[in-house]
């Protein structure tokens, strides 16, 4: 038996340590081969080790700049490793090059990465500019005190109390504008699974023009029967249609709106 197909059977038992060592043999003997990179960077995957991971997935886009499984699992590497920059180009190279009917197996979980990333982008861009705000409205809150205190020790008491307050409930104004700035608006209903009712990753079109969640629609055929939860009509999975046009507006929203992808 060769390294390579050592490495796939030790992966196939879930020995994942013991699949990337066979598959470090078999690339010693084949060191061009992108798709023993590819092989071990998903052992390295299984393991987390995520640096291993980037490692090798750049090796595989190296010697077959065409793999769209080297560039998403650059993506996913990049992701865990916190360099979201770098996953979203990844997660974009791989989007492109997966356009053709032979790859489309591979744009869901691709698109997935995609959105994933933008989404954690969104939340560290929210987190330093609430960071930001909060340092701001400190600084404005001592200066306002530190003008009224001036007022008062030149005896106008009065006077300084006064624009103390003035000058608080303009700050608390604006602080409450910042805060509306930010209010997301709901996610339209039609981009919704009417079965979980979360924005749909793979929205599938009924007979009916029903549109639900991949996942949720196949789970609710193999569970429940073979019907449609909303008109009841009889229904099978190969009746199931991708809804191309719910696809695109959800794509739109979410790279307008990132927070949305993990949005219940």
């Amino acid at each position: 038996m060769s390294a390579r197909e050592e490495g796939k059977l030790y992966f196939q038992k879930g020995k994942f340590s013991a699949a990337a060592d066979a598959y470090t043999e078999a690339i010693t003997l084949e060191p061009s081969n992108a798709a023993l990179y590819q092989n071990r960077a998903l052992c390295y995957q299984k393991l987390s080790r995520w640096q291993n991971v980037l490692n090798d997935a750049r090796k595989a886009t190296e010697l077959e700049r065409g793999s769209v499984k080297g560039h998403y699992l650059v993506g996913t590497a990049c992701s865990e490793l916190d360099l979201l920059d770098d996953a979203e180009a990844a997660f974009m190279t791989a989007l492109s090059l997966s356009s053709s009917p032979q790859l489309q197996s591979y744009r869901g979980s691709v698109e997935q990465g995609l959105y994933g990333v933008r989404a954690q982008k969104h939340a560290k861009e929210e987190c330093a500019e609430l960071a930001c705000e909060d340092a701001d409205r400190a600084i404005l809150e001592e200066l306002v005190h530190e003008a009224a205190q001036r007022s008062i020790e030149r005896g106008q008491v009065e006077e300084g109390e006064a624009t103390q307050r003035e000058m608080l409930q303009e700050l608390k104004e604006w602080t409450e504008r910042a805060a509306a700035n930010r209010e997301r608006p709901p996610v339209p209903e039609c981009l919704c699974c009417q079965i979980t009712f979360e924005i749909m990753r793979e929205p599938m079109l009924t007979p009916s023009g029903q549109t639900f969640e991949r996942e949720a629609i196949e789970q609710h055929l193999k569970q429940n029967g073979k019907w449609d939860p909303v008109t009841r009509q009889p229904l099978q999975v190969s009746d199931l249609r991708e809804n191309k046009a719910v696809k695109l507006l959800i794509a739109d929203f979410l790279k307008k709106h990132p927070w949305a992808f993990n949005a219940s």
